[in-house]
């Protein structure tokens, strides 16, 4: 008697030490993409009961890193968090009810289809059965037409009755066979959902489970964040100039991409340029140690087997419809990403909700526009081609670094081509390609090229050039212009290179590229200026100069 009261004392105990276990359904609401991973927000909303609680959210992908969850939350209840357990879950446990019902559909659906082939069957039966009632009801009216004849009216009703009979089974066996058409669709897709579900049995997901404690209980709102591997992000840029304001405009893209197994339905999307899979260090130097050098052993030469290289992973036709007159026609605009500058990084916030599906599609994501004042220069390097090549350089004044990455390039509205735009750090200079202008002409000429022998006593060898280069500008408006040539450099202390007298004196010389002058003009409109080029490069007679045109 004492162990009855003794138990029944201790089970409300028990009861009461055992947290509710609430399984609430969640949804991803934000997405921070990162170079090669991205950050995943999940939001569950509940009624938080009073007392310790064991909050299960199901379904989470099995890739993500269990040491980066993190949880918050808010709401009317005040709880305390007390911990955060991860579980695997096998997909044939969880994915057993819904096969179950996919099963129990399809068979529904079997069952159904028999009874509309019952339908059409007892149709043709009943079709067949009219048919021969006529048959042996006129042959026996013709073997007594002696004895009593048949009225018309009698030949009439006779006639009615089977012409109805037969449309009505002939309407039943239509309808039917329109019934089973379309049932035959649903159990296509029946079969596909059960498909769909057997798949699933074998992937393996995630249960975070989140111990609370509620002092008071009620509406909570519960967000959990972890992060995934399989996610990235690249720029693309589109990059437009305007040559009459000498405005180039970079419009920023985000390609989103993930493969997580999840779908990111609606969420709030960010592209960050913060690399966290790069880690955290500090460089240092270890010590050098200069020793004597082991003579190596003979080796052979073993042949190498070529290697293949590995390869790396349509605009929408303007509108020509005629406005309105009493309205003025509308631009298409581009809403703006919302720009958060940290210390190391910028992430940019997509202006509204998106999807990403979880099969590794890329999505492209419009993020900003930022309009840059350019300075336009053709450069001309007539020794490789004899053209003006239009390029513009501005100064990255967005505050944040401007990402490597391919860009297109327009000239107005017309397609000039692909180009790479490097990597550009905040105040730093970006310099782009926009193609060939033909309305500055460029004219290389070697007009002296000699070879003589000179010298009393020691003989040399003479090679004297004269090049001249000319430039003329088509435009009603002045050019800006450079002009890149070249001198040899040698190499040897037996060759020489002296400038000549009549050479046109550079602007200044490349430093980090020996021997090439570069010429920074200005052409007046329609303005034809030439630059000569006056060399001899002297070596002893006989030696073999390499390098010469």
């Amino acid at each position: 008697m004492r162990l009855a009261v003794a138990l029944a004392a201790l089970v409300p105990v028990l009861a009461a030490a055992s947290p509710a276990v609430v399984k609430p359904p969640s949804r991803i609401d934000a997405v921070t993409v990162y170079a090669s991973s991205a950050r995943v927000e999940r939001v569950a909303r509940l009624e938080l009961p009073t007392g310790a609680a064991r909050v299960v959210l199901q379904g989470l992908p099995d890739g993500l890193d269990d040491d980066s969850i993190r949880v918050r939350g808010e709401g009317a209840a005040k709880a305390r968090l007390f911990g955060v357990t991860v579980e695997r879950v096998t997909g044939e446990g969880a994915m057993a009810a819904e096969a179950r019902a996919a099963e129990s559909e399809l068979e529904r659906l079997g069952d159904e289809d028999r009874a509309l082939d019952d339908r059409i069957a007892a149709a043709k039966a009943r079709a067949r059965f009219v048919e021969s009632l006529r048959s042996s009801y006129s042959e026996e009216r013709a073997k007594n037409l002696a004895v009593r004849g048949v009225s018309a009216k009698e030949w009439a009703e006779l006639v009615s009755f089977v012409d109805a009979e037969l449309a009505r089974a002939a309407t039943e066996q239509r309808a039917a066979e329109r019934a089973r058409r379309e049932l035959a669709r649903k159990v296509t897709q029946a079969r596909a959902d059960l498909d769909k579900v057997q798949a699933k049995r074998a992937v393996t997901t995630k249960a975070v489970a989140v111990e609370l404690e509620a002092e008071r209980g009620g509406a909570f709102e519960l967000v959990v964040s972890y992060t995934v591997a399989a996610a990235g992000w690249r720029p693309i840029w589109d990059a437009r100039l305007a040559p009459e304001t000498s405005i180039v405009e970079l419009s920023f893209l985000g390609s989103v991409w993930q493969a997580s197994g999840e779908d990111w339905s609606d969420v709030r999307l960010s592209v960050s340029t913060a690399q966290p899979s790069r880690g955290l260090y500090v460089p240092r130097l270890d010590p050098v140690y200069l020793t004597k050098v082991a003579p190596r052993p003979p080796s052979r030469l073993v042949p190498m087997s070529p290697r293949s290289a590995g390869s790396p992973p349509p605009a929408m036709a303007a509108d020509k419809s005629v406005a309105r007159q009493e309205e003025p026609a509308q631009e298409l605009e581009t809403p703006q990403a919302a720009v958060q500058e940290g210390l190391l990084a910028a992430t940019f916030t997509a202006p509204r909700r998106e999807s990403v599906d979880g099969a590794g599609q890329p999505r492209k994501v419009p993020l900003a526009r930022f309009p840059l004042k350019a300075t336009l220069v053709r450069t001309a390097a007539p020794r490789a081609e004899a053209a003006a090549f239009l390029t513009a350089k501005a100064v990255n004044e967005t505050g944040f670094p401007l990402l490597a990455g391919d860009a297109g390039v327009y000239v107005g509205e017309d397609f000039a081509g692909r180009a790479p735009l490097p990597f550009t750090p905040a105040g730093g200079e970006l310099e782009l390609a926009f193609g060939q202008d033909a309305r500055v002409e460029v004219d290389r000429k070697v007009l002296e090229r000699k070879h003589e022998t000179a010298g009393l006593v020691s003989k040399d060898d003479l090679y004297r050039y004269r090049v001249r280069v000319s430039l003329k500008n088509r435009y009603a408006t002045p050019v800006a212009v450079k002009l890149l040539d070249l001198v040899p450099v040698s190499r040897e202390e037996k060759i020489a290179v002296k400038i000549l007298d009549g050479t046109t004196a550079p602007t200044r010389e490349d430093p980090e590229r020996p021997g090439v002058r570069i010429h920074e003009l200005t052409l007046a409109p329609r303005e034809e200026r030439v630059v000569e080029l006056r060399y001899e490069v002297r070596a002893p007679c006989g030696f073999p100069v390499a390098g010469l045109d």
